[in-house]
């Protein structure tokens, strides 16, 4: 049996939890959902491989993926993150930046198909974003596997 690989799914919307739980599941992670911001100190207590915000306008978590991170990256500074939603690639990234702009004045926002794992001093500042279509094409899903395993480890 292997290690536990716990991961956060800090702002849950259905797609992370119908769609991308058991691709995390597959990809050899443990998915742990956030129910309410309150909960997330506590969460964050615990050792985790990464944490995926949803980028969708509504979640069960009462706050948007901007006000999210910043609670995140407060607590865990070096937690890899993973923004995850519907939209298309530009809308994503772009929803991604504003979203840590306020403390990652220049994000590498980056999709599973173009990932290059960043080197120790860029780890900070990357951010892979996966997509509900990078889960349905084999190719991509196979793109996305390699890049969360790269990004979480």
């Amino acid at each position: 049996m292997s290690a536990e690989k716990p991961v956060l799914l800090a702002r849950p919307h259905a797609f992370i939890v119908n769609e991308m739980r058991p691709f995390l599941e597959g990809a050899g992670y443990t998915p742990q959902r956030l129910e309410s911001l309150d909960q997330l100190a506590a969460a964050l207590a615990r050792p985790l491989r990464g944490a995926i915000i949803s980028t969708a306008v509504t979640s069960s978590v009462n706050a948007d993926a901007a006000t999210v991170f910043q609670r995140v990256r407060a607590a865990a500074p070096r937690l890899p993150i993973v923004f995850a939603g519907m939209a298309d690639w530009e809308t994503m990234r772009t929803t991604a930046e504003r979203a840590v702009k306020a403390i990652v004045p220049s994000p590498s926002i980056q999709s599973p198909q173009s990932y290059r794992p960043a080197g120790s001093q860029d780890r900070d500042s990357t951010f892979l974003v996966l997509r509900k279509d990078d889960l349905v094409d084999a190719a991509l899903r196979e793109s996305a596997l390699r890049a969360l395993r790269a990004h979480f480890g």
